[in-house]
């Protein structure tokens, strides 16, 4: 599938957030139901799903929302026998919406860290990544030699503990970051020659680099990448049903045909390998 331009992806995400925040009225606190049981009573799961991260998540030009996450949330939305309502989240409300009882569930890009961890609980890991570099074509061959100079990184992310880490782990410099909360300011930044190096999720910058002879991915990586599904803090009952909905899934192959549809059949718009293997607990 053909990736939709940045821009496009820019322009429709503001409307669409703006719609889903006023649409979704926030679940009352303190509910004595657990949220398994309110989601059985309703019948349909409420899905935090990005639209601004392809191949993960996005808008095609032609309006349809599509991605490696979308399909995820449809098949576990049917393995549950549940109707799925998908609702826009960004970087910051896909934890934030499910501490307001917005979202039952955020199947988002999130890494799985332990600063996230202390806000919400998250589901078995489901997709396996690492956290490199992108640069200017023929400058750089190893993450190590950007250590000490100026990179971007998106605001928040992981990455940027990451990196400071690694660097003090290798020896180096204190890393100079520059925080971006635009992927496309970043993405100029590294182009104009402003930042030396733009570190991500390998998945998220094959994608913004598609198509670009000018920039390419640096090998290996500092932060290796473990996505988990966002569940609310103390639904244990709820998060085992995510759990078993992820594993059958892995179980019956068709996870499997997701991941190869996005990530490495003939027509995958980005090839990466499948990373790790799901976590199966035995009857």
């Amino acid at each position: 599938m053909k990736l939709p331009s940045l821009l496009s992806i820019v322009l429709l995400v503001p409307a669409l957030l703006l719609s889903a925040c006023q649409a979704i009225p926030a679940s009352p606190s303190g509910s004595v139901s657990s949220l398994a049981e309110d989601v059985a009573a309703r019948g349909t799961v409420r899905i935090g799903v990005r639209n601004d991260n392809p191949p993960l998540s996005f808008v095609t030009e032609e309006g349809e929302w599509v991605g490696f996450d979308v399909d995820l949330a449809h098949a576990i939305a049917a393995q549950m026998d549940l109707e799925p309502e998908l609702i826009v989240v960004d970087g910051t409300t896909r934890i934030s919406f499910l501490q307001e009882g917005r979202v039952d569930m955020s199947i988002a890009s999130m890494n799985h860290t332990r600063k996230r961890d202390n806000a919400i609980d998250f589901s078995i890991t489901y997709f396996w990544d690492n956290q490199s570099f992108l640069v200017r074509t023929g400058e750089y061959t190893a993450i190590e030699e950007l250590m000490g100079k100026k990179v971007a990184a998106n605001a928040g992310s992981s990455a940027i503990p990451s990196w400071i880490a690694h660097s003090a782990a290798q020896g180096g410099p204190e890393p100079e970051i520059v925080e971006f909360s635009d992927k496309l300011a970043a993405m100029q930044a590294l182009r104009d020659g402003a930042v030396e190096g733009y570190t991500e999720d390998n998945i998220t910058m094959l994608a913004l680099a598609a198509g670009d002879p000018g920039l390419e991915l640096l090998p290996g990586g500092h932060n290796p990448v473990q996505f988990g599904i966002g569940v609310p803090n103390n639904q244990s009952a709820w998060r085992d049903q995510v759990n078993y909905a992820l594993q059958e899934l892995w179980k019956s192959g068709v996870f499997q045909e997701i991941y190869a549809n996005w990530f490495e059949g003939p027509d995958a718009p980005i090839q990466l390998p499948l990373g790790g293997q799901m976590e199966i607990w035995p009857e």
